[in-house]
């Protein structure tokens, strides 16, 4: 990309996803699915179904399938509708100063990008991306021309990144892996290539004044929070599978939580809010990271989705969850064996025992087994203080329709909430 006075970037932010907690339908939604079972699973093919579906469409069609509009705060979107479903690329400029007045070779940021999901469960935010500004500025007089086109341009980089993403992850899907580490190898390279499709050079913001937009992944960012969700669907949708297990983390507390995958000692392919043995910030109960006027309240639930797949038939799944103490946060684990005969193994627990002990005394069949382990449970909770953790899973054994497309499998949802008082679930 040639080097313009005015540079743009639109820069993947460690946001997670939230969902209002306000919409009478989120919260019936929740408490519903923490009795397990087939209210699991609709909490689960809900929201998939509707995104596979709108991805699909995206990847398969061409730019007739976007629609242009404007939030209730007046600033443009484009969005895709089917039904009642619809996705939603927004943006907004919060702070002018830095195009106003310039930063030389500094980026700033001066708002946000946003990819939205609305369905009849409710309205939550998919990807957060930062809109960052570097170069001359533009002065007084030609700011509120100026931040209009931004604007204009920014949700068209974020839409073309979106499109493009699906297209290269369905095509990649259709023609097929050869096991595990080539789908993430894939699936990065359409990341990367999605990003330096989405860019525009010249794009012009006044008489005059032009401006390139990019989209930066930031390092090692290429298959992070935000991209994950769009890739994920389409890998798992078309290859071959024989077992997948979706899991939901919310965190409905007023504290933020170290939470990730802590180990993964069976199955293929997982994806989570970090890399195996490492945690990502799960935000307390707060505002949406996001524009004005895309959520309809002040106030997100902030969750992370996680997947794990076994590419080999002859694997099992399985794998440990774990959130890391902070001040009288206990922390906790959440470990699930999903063997390829028996029925799953579940533990959840406020502990910070070592993943690997917890995992052997889980597997190891001991009797009795370890305090919090259930196989036939298909709800389990634990208790400490003000904190409460709560599991609930759509089954413990056999087939049942795959949360994503309803194809029957050997498909297993887990739904972990943990809450403090904050918001009554």
């Amino acid at each position: 990309m040639t080097t313009a006075p005015h540079q743009i970037r639109l820069t993947q932010s460690p946001t997670l996803t939230t969902a209002d907690p306000n919409e009478p339908n989120l919260l019936h939604e929740l408490t519903a699915a923490l009795t397990g079972g087939t209210a699991v699973y609709d909490f689960f093919s809900g929201d998939s179904q509707a995104l596979q579906n709108l991805y699909e469409t995206i990847s398969t069609t061409d730019d007739t399938a976007w629609l242009d509009g404007y939030d209730k705060s007046g600033n443009p979107v484009k969005y895709v509708t089917q039904g009642n479903n619809y996705l939603m690329v927004s943006a907004s400029v919060t702070d002018t100063d830095p195009i106003q007045n310039g930063t030389g070779t500094d980026y700033k940021q001066v708002g946000a990008a946003v990819v939205t999901l609305t369905t009849d469960a409710g309205t939550g935010q998919l990807v957060v991306h930062a809109i960052e500004y570097s170069g001359d500025g533009v002065g007084g007089l030609l700011i509120t021309p100026v931040i209009k086109n931004v604007l204009v341009f920014a949700v068209k980089t974020m839409k073309n990144f979106v499109k493009s993403l699906a297209s290269r992850t369905f095509k990649s899907a259709e023609d097929g892996y050869e096991g595990d580490d080539e789908a993430e190898e894939t699936a990065e390279k359409d990341v990367e290539d999605a990003a330096s499709d989405a860019g525009e050079e010249g794009a012009e913001l006044a008489e005059g004044i032009v401006a390139d937009f990019s989209v930066s992944l930031g390092a090692g960012a290429a298959f992070g929070v935000g991209a994950v969700l769009i890739v994920v669907m389409g890998i798992l949708q078309l290859i071959s599978k024989e077992m997948t297990n979706f899991v939901k983390f919310y965190n409905v507390t007023a504290e933020d939580i170290q939470f990730g995958m802590c180990i993964v000692p069976e199955g293929g392919s997982k994806q989570g809010p970090a890399a195996v043995g490492q945690t990502a910030t799960i935000t307390k109960v707060s505002p949406a990271k996001a524009p004005p006027g895309i959520m309809p309240s002040d106030t997100a639930i902030y969750y992370s989705n996680l997947s794990f797949i076994n590419t080999n038939p002859l694997d099992s799944l399985g794998y440990v969850l774990e959130a890391t103490p902070s001040g009288d946060f206990p922390g906790f684990r959440v470990s699930v064996s999903v063997p390829l005969l028996d029925p799953n193994l579940l533990y959840i627990g406020f502990t910070a025992e070592d993943c690997n002990s917890l995992w052997k005394g889980l597997t190891s069949h001991q009797v009795p087994p370890p305090p919090g382990t259930g196989t036939t449970n298909l709800t389990m909770t634990a208790q400490s203080g003000k904190y409460t953790l709560r599991i609930a899973t759509n089954q413990v054994s056999g087939k049942s329709p795959s949360p994503l497309d309803a194809t029957e499998g050997y498909n297993y949802q887990h739904l972990i909430v943990l809450t403090d008082g904050s918001i009554s679930v």
